[in-house]
């Protein structure tokens, strides 16, 4: 009965230091004023690539454009106009001005990449940069690159989300030459492009720290 009684404390306790809440979602694109208020937190302007959590609430202001995908059953919604939202689970509760969100479901193998997206505040994680230690299978490669060559040809031509998979795909298998070049060729092919020239950004700072922290 003691023991229980201990760790029902302990759990308390835990509880109390406000341990963050896990990470359902991912923002891949953003355009005008959308504010993000996370618990305990100042509210700061929403980034793309930012990876939410249940209960984080959005503010919408102005010609804004949202699109969020969510982990747990690949729902991704678009949302467009003035309002605010409520993050949850496996999608998002609209709080107020009457928003309704474009829906569409992604497949795993797309979903599973994009949560492995780096996050813009830095900290790669250590599993995933000594992943490899050997040559990644060209068999794999060759997977990987054919799903993105065909996720490439269904997706439209301003959605980032074929992009995305094939970058964290190269980054998770340490294939770090292959993912410089293809940042190149993205930033020549669309020079002007602000969401690319984020993502190519994200994914330099990614590398730089991936190999300084090798080097440990």
């Amino acid at each position: 009965m003691r023991k229980a009684s201990c760790f029902f404390a302990a759990l308390s306790a835990l509880v109390s230091i406000g341990i963050p809440a896990a990470e359902v979602g991912l923002v891949t694109a953003v355009s005008g004023s959308v504010k993000l208020q996370e618990e305990k937190s100042v509210v700061s302007e929403l980034r793309a690539f930012v990876k939410l959590r249940e209960g984080d609430q959005l503010t919408m202001e102005g010609v804004s454009r949202l699109q969020v995908v969510y982990f747990h059953g690949g729902r991704q919604e678009t949302w467009q106009g003035a309002g605010a939202l409520e993050v949850g689970n496996e999608s998002s509760k609209p709080l107020k001005g009457g928003l309704q969100p474009e829906v569409k479901t992604l497949p795993a193998i797309l979903v599973k990449q994009l949560s492995k997206t780096p996050s813009p505040e830095g900290g790669v994680k250590t599993g995933m940069i000594r992943l490899r230690s050997l040559a990644t299978p060209h068999d794999k490669l060759d997977t990987v690159e054919k799903n993105y060559a065909d996720m490439r040809k269904q997706a439209d031509a301003d959605d980032r989300n074929p992009e995305l998979f094939l970058m964290a795909s190269y980054f998770e298998q340490r294939e770090f030459e292959k993912l410089e070049v293809f940042m190149r060729q993205l930033g020549e092919q669309s020079p002007g492009d602000e969401g690319l020239a984020a993502i190519n950004s994200l994914y330099s700072k990614a590398i730089i720290e991936a190999k300084g922290s090798e080097k440990k």
